[in-house]
């Protein structure tokens, strides 16, 4: 594979990827960008819940050409081969791939190699594979023989830096979130090579340790997995009264991830010290959590008792022509790629991905063929005016599609409380002994 820059097709991975961050992310926020090393070779240590979009994500926040590693099966066929190489993937080999992996990921190697020599940003996730939850997994040292190896080969002249990179997602697996991504202070590699190879191993414990602390500082990183499900869900639902307990309820994302990892620091420490209580808790979180699923409720709805709906159908019913012109234009390129993703695709890591690229090609060519009829069949500029509508009727389409939703969760959650009262009785409760916790875990 030849080493490039600014191919044809990374080209359009960019503008596609461009799109697609926009419109699929409610809001997003880069935060720490002048801590990446300018004119310097750089490996981007980054968490991995989605199996393709960090690559993406970090190539488009740093407006440069972004090299990354991908599990070697997911080459094999032509048109994913196609289309992983213009994006500038690279193999990596397994030991299920055959007996011949390590040569063959040597020579992937020497590629990164020559890119770091050419001041490339390659991507690494030092965890090897990606998981859904917000947590930081065992690390891999491979990133740091990646970065030890090219300034061997170079004779120690390169001064590559390891740039650790939290990737923070609202919904890391659907459209309508929130995207955080936080830099961290580099680690410079020439500072950790020794002389002899065990105290290069010794080093490389060392930079892992060093790594992990700087990665974790930029991530949401719920660490004790048995309770997970608690923290996670609490932390969710109960923002509200965390930023009260925290002294911090600015909106902005920022804020919001101080305030979460307040929380999770809080809450470990009081399952750490009542174990028991902890347990007990955790046992409410997940009868809770699933009481509401089997009603098709959401958590938010229980923060009061009852909830009026004559105003927000009436709003829903006069918004409806906007809402249908909106979802004419709009349903076929949003709606493929879903269906797609959950007809075709086993591995939820993939479906952001997907969405996200497949969306926003589709969204072109449907725009682009109903903007160039009107331009053919109209005069003057009412192409231009047409193509305003369809963002703002798209728009309007979502958060409408949103509203309806929420409108359905007030009524389930009103006839809940009327046709059966012991059901929604004991929600209730159990609401409440979690926000009990929430707040248990500020108190010293």
């Amino acid at each position: 594979m030849r080493i490039r820059n600014w191919s044809l097709g990374y080209f359009f991975g960019y503008i596609f990827t461009t799109i697609g961050i926009r419109s699929f992310y409610r809001k997003y926020k880069v935060v720490g960008k002048d801590n990446i090393p300018k004119g310097k070779p750089i490996l981007f240590a980054g968490n991995h819940q989605n199996a393709f979009l960090e690559g993406a994500i970090l190539g488009y926040v740093t407006r440069s050409p972004i090299y990354f590693l991908a599990r070697s099966d997911i080459f094999k066929k032509k048109a994913a081969n196609f289309i992983l190489t213009s994006l500038n993937a690279l193999p990596i080999y397994r030991e299920r791939d055959g007996a011949d992996y390590r040569d063959k990921n040597e020579e992937v190697f020497e590629q990164f190699y020559d890119l770091l020599s050419k001041n490339r940003r390659i991507v690494i996730f030092p965890e090897g594979n990606h998981g859904r939850h917000q947590q930081l997994r065992s690390l891999k040292k491979g990133i740091f023989r990646i970065g030890v190896g090219a300034e061997s080969k170079y004779n120690n002249e390169l001064d590559v830096q390891v740039v650790a990179v939290g990737i923070n997602y609202g919904k890391f697996e659907n459209m309508g979130g929130d995207l955080l991504i936080k830099f961290g202070k580099p680690i410079a590699i020439k500072d950790y090579i020794a002389d002899n190879s065990a105290k290069q191993e010794e080093n490389y414990i060392e930079l892992v340790s060093e790594l992990r602390k700087r990665m974790s500082d930029q991530m949401i990183n719920i660490q004790k997995m048995d309770y997970y499900d608690l923290i996670h869900y609490t932390m969710k639902t109960f923002d509200a009264e965390i930023g009260l307990l925290e002294q911090n309820e600015r909106t902005d994302l920022v804020s919001e991830f101080k305030r979460q990892k307040g929380y999770i620091e809080k809450a470990e420490s009081y399952i750490e010290k009542d174990i028991e209580k902890a347990n007990v808790v955790l046992k409410v979180a997940l009868e809770f959590k699933e009481g509401i699923k089997k009603e098709k409720l959401s958590s938010w709805l229980f923060k009061k008792e009852s909830h009026s709906v004559f105003g927000h159908a009436l709003l829903l019913i006069l918004l409806s022509p906007l809402h249908l012109y909106g979802m004419l234009n709009s349903y076929l390129p949003y709606r493929i790629p879903a269906w797609f993703v959950e007809k075709k695709v086993a591995d939820i890591h993939f479906h952001a991905s997907i969405k996200l690229l497949a969306g926003s090609i589709l969204f072109v060519i449907f725009w682009g063929i109903q903007i160039s009829l009107v331009a053919i069949f109209t005069d003057n500029y009412y192409w231009a005016m047409y193509f305003g509508s369809l963002i703002i009727s798209v728009w309007i389409s979502y958060k409408y599609w949103i509203s309806f939703l929420k409108l359905k969760g007030k009524i389930r959650y009103n006839k809940l409380q009327m046709q059966k009262g012991e059901t929604f009785k004991k929600l209730k409760i159990q609401h409440e002994k979690l926000k009990e916790f929430v707040h248990k875990s500020y108190q010293k």
